[in-house]
């Protein structure tokens, strides 16, 4: 933007060189002609004067010109002041606070169940979500990369099925807790967004997780 309101400027200055190089080479013209239509040599104060005249009416035109890149450069600052907080709100709309997140420690490799989680855990969790009534929770699932095999029975069929299922078992303990059903969103991303490289088994445990995170009312509009 600032290289946008420095090309401006330089336009303009230039219009205005050209514009007062031009209107000073008139009165020359016009007393050229002057002199070769009447063959009389003019009065030198009367071209002093039309000098001086010319002259102030080009400090006027520049002046005028210098107002006008000014009050652009105040425009175009204000636009950019403009953008740059809009840029900010966007920013935090697209960063909901993270609460809490239950690591493969939580959670076993292939398993959508646990009883890992203390009571103790789930209360503060609850009690930070209650704190923000207007809110929605997004409960996220995700997979380390070993892929599932679909076996009969089996409520999931792949890891997109079960990093869901994993986030909806979190879910269901906030319910029992309290936290309004119709508040909470569920979402499994399987193996598609790994916080770690899954080279390893630690890796792969940090990315068998579940994210809890809290979205703000403005964030939701």
């Amino acid at each position: 933007m600032r290289f946008v309101i420095i090309g401006l400027s330089i336009i303009f200055f230039s219009l205005s060189v050209i514009v007062t190089f031009k209107a000073l080479q008139q009165p020359v013209d016009r007393i050229s002609d002057r002199i070769n239509q009447t063959e009389v040599v003019p009065d030198s104060d009367h071209v002093i004067k039309t000098l001086i005249d010319d002259q102030e009416v080009n400090k006027a035109l520049v002046a005028d010109m210098q107002a006008t890149i000014a009050q652009l450069e105040n425009q175009l600052a204000t636009k950019e002041d403009a953008q740059e907080n809009l840029g900010v709100a966007s920013d935090r709309q697209e960063d909901p606070q993270l609460l809490m997140v239950f690591d493969g420690t939580v959670f076993s490799s292939g398993q959508d169940v646990t009883d890992k989680i203390e009571f103790s855990v789930i209360k503060r969790l609850v009690d930070k979500i209650l704190a923000a009534p207007d809110s929605q929770v997004s409960v996220e699932g995700h997979t380390d990369n070993i892929p599932t095999k679909p076996l009969t029975g089996r409520s999931y069929q792949d890891n997109m099925g079960l990093s869901f299922l994993r986030a909806k078992a979190i879910a269901d303990m906030l319910v029992t807790q309290g936290i309004a059903r119709e508040q909470i969103s569920v979402i499994g991303y399987g193996e598609t967004r790994p916080i770690v490289s899954n080279d390893t088994e630690d890796g792969r445990a940090k990315n068998r997780r579940v994210e809890v995170r809290l979205i703000s009312e403005g964030e939701n509009e």
